[in-house]
């Protein structure tokens, strides 16, 4: 079908949060702390009554132009994703559209009968806030907010489209330059090169919906567009993201010129480069996070320090060279002394990112309170810090972001104990060596292993029993009298218990959805062999039995996939791709039986509905391996 899109102009302008890359980099300097960065082919069925010329096969494949569609494992960057590194280090790669695992699959050239036309859809009402274009065709597009803000996200929803047809969606920048694809987990799709992908492909279901949202974290002001092509029409929306004005007025210099924004009990200083929007949006997630911290550790929050935000790492260099703090290859830090004692960061990071990064050097803020200014082994305040870091994050918005690169730190401190690798705990006490490290393998290490060492303490000894090591050691214990009094061991029993929990360690939630997963991916690569078998009865030369027979064994193992399927018991995080699942299996024995009776009563109807059903196979199959395939890079669970 090919659709008469009109081309149309709509200038809108952006708002919400705004957010940041990969930004884990923290660490501590003489009293502060810091953060390191399937399918068969075309049946033929001999069918006397008709001995038409059939017309040419089209054949439709769900893959994209611009991603991959061979088998791509995500590839989830321990180093870079999970624990606190330089910003320097690759983020996870997105998960690329999964290959198509089957052929897919092809209409039996038979002469087609005259489409039904299909009723133009009656456009939903729309959302306040909410621009609606008429696309022509019946199709609308609905941005929301109507206002958009430079550094927040934007959400867009198609309605109208031709159910299970091909759509792609490409954004391009004020520079004219496509834009590359920000995923919700906040990482970048990836070509199988290595490049950054700028188009995507997806595929509304029945009800001709698609949603999609834009990340717009680092999305500068200016006039952007979005290049849509669904159903062999093409449209193109422009649209303008504005920047947030503040009426913020007093500056100050501190290596560069800082604008103040003052906020409840706190300011915050920001340099160029930093949108608006992000300066109001940390100011409430640094108001929320206090008070979510206040309960998660039962601990009275005082007053909150100032933040001060660099729009980029050298505008950071700037800002670190007068507070006297090596920068290295830290993203933010946090100090307690000087003139000017706050959390300091830089911002072109991704959303969760930029979040999770105030987070942290809020949380060394807190310890270093209630640990009355002594000092601590830097694996407690580094671990206390990623702790809370993830445990807030999980709690907020898109926590898949933080589980993935949560993940990555967990299984990379886990496989260090399994070789014998780790660092003794002795060797992560202080705070100077902690920071004095520059290899990128051992600084994403120590993050994740003083993670875990304060995971085997809360969850070993109770929720608060990190706390209370700093707590006990705030009144002028040592590490040794500390550990004693807080878990009854010795310090070297106790690393060494924690060496045995963690060589075993496995997250309670991840390994039912890896077993799940597994057993439906054993399901998947037997309808891709059935497919195999499908194509190549096809290619083979049979009489009308023999037609009969093969397509009745195909409907007959599809039955029996179908009750594997039933059988699975998935873990609730699966539910929705199990649904899915039965769904398309469904579908495809439908298309299959259809085959059958087309063979069986030697007419072409049958057939005809078969051959109008692969498009939505087609899309079922690609959507459904690809929304297995991110499950298994947000859980870190080998492919």
């Amino acid at each position: 079908m090919s659709m008469p899109l009109r081309r149309g102009t709509l200038t809108v302008a952006f708002s919400a949060a705004a957010a940041l890359l990969l930004a884990l980099a923290a660490c501590t300097q003489s009293g502060g702390q810091n953060t390191p960065p399937t399918v068969p082919v075309a049946a033929t069925i001999p069918v006397s009554a008709d001995t038409r010329t059939p017309p040419p096969t089209v054949v439709m494949v769900p893959t994209s132009t611009s991603l991959p569609t061979a088998a791509a494992k995500p590839t989830p960057t321990l180093a870079a994703t999970s624990t606190p590194v330089a910003t320097e280090t690759p983020d996870p790669t997105a998960t690329p559209p999964p290959p198509t695992a089957t052929p897919q699959p092809t209409a039996t050239p038979i002469p087609p009968p005259t489409a039904t036309p299909r009723p133009t859809a009656t456009p939903t009402t729309p959302q306040p806030d909410t621009t609606r274009l008429d696309l022509g065709a019946g199709v609308f597009l609905s941005v929301s907010p109507e206002a958009a803000i430079a550094g927040r996200d934007v959400s867009f929803s198609l309605s109208g489209l031709p159910p299970w047809d091909r759509v792609t969606i490409t954004f391009i920048d004020p520079q004219g330059v496509p834009a590359s694809w920000i995923t919700d987990e906040d990482v970048r799709v990836l070509e199988q090169d290595g490049s950054e992908a700028t188009t995507i492909v997806m595929y509304p279901a029945a009800s001709g919906v698609l949603d999609w949202k834009r990340y717009g974290a680092q999305d500068e002001t200016g006039a952007w567009s979005m290049d849509i092509d669904v159903a062999g029409g093409s449209v193109s929306i422009t649209y303008t993201m504005h920047s947030l004005k503040l009426s913020d007025v007093e500056t100050v210099s501190l290596g560069t010129l800082l604008t103040r924004h003052p906020a409840p009990g706190f300011d915050i200083y920001y340099s160029d480069l930093v949108p608006a929007a992000l300066v109001v949006d940390l100011q409430e997630h640094l108001s929320d996070t206090a008070l979510l911290l206040e309960r998660r550790t039962q601990t009275e929050m005082g007053q909150i320090p100032d933040v001060y935000l660099a729009g980029n790492r050298e505008l950071m260099t700037m800002v670190s060279s007068v507070t006297g703090i090596d920068l290295g290859l830290k993203d933010g830090y946090y100090i307690n002394f000087g003139q000017r004692p706050g959390i300091f960061m830089r911002t072109d990071l991704t959303g969760t990112e930029v979040r999770r990064l105030l987070t942290h050097e809020y949380i060394h803020h807190i310890f270093d309170g209630l640990a009355n200014e002594r000092t601590l082994p830097a694996w407690l305040t580094e671990g206390l810090s990623k702790y809370y870091e993830f445990d807030t994050a999980l709690s907020g918005p898109r926590p898949d972001a933080s589980r993935l690169r949560q993940f990555a730190a967990t299984d990379l401190a886990r496989t260090a104990a399994q070789a014998g690798a780790l660092f003794s705990l002795t060797a992560l006490e202080s705070q100077s060596d902690w920071n004095s490290r520059t290899d990128r393998a051992e600084l994403a290490l120590q993050y994740a292993e003083a993670y875990m060492v304060v995971r085997f303490l809360n969850e070993t000894y109770g929720p608060l029993s990190g706390k209370d090591m700093v707590v006990e050691m705030g009144r002028g214990s040592s590490l040794s009298t500390t550990i004693k009094t807080v878990t009854g061991l010795d310090l070297g029993v106790f690393e060494s218990q924690f060496n045995r929990w963690l060589v075993k360690w496995e997250d309670r939630e991840r390994g039912p959805i890896a077993d799940y997963l597994t057993a439906l991916e054993v399901i998947l690569a037997a309808e891709s062999a059935n497919s195999e078998q499908r194509a190549e009865n096809l290619n083979t030369s049979m009489t009308a039995g023999e037609s009969v027979s093969s397509r009745a064994a195909l409907v007959r193992s599809t039955e029996e996939l179908i009750d594997s399927l039933h059988s699975l018991s998935p873990p609730d995080r699966a539910q929705s791709l199990h649904d899915e699942a039965e769904e398309h299996f469904g579908r495809v024995l439908v298309w299959l039986t259809l085959e059958l009776q087309a063979a069986e009563a030697q007419d072409n109807t049958p057939l005809k509905a078969a051959n109008a059903m692969i498009p939505e196979l087609r899309a079922r199959d690609f959507t459904l391996k690809r929304n297995l395939s991110n499950l298994q890079f947000i859980f870190n669970i080998d492919q």
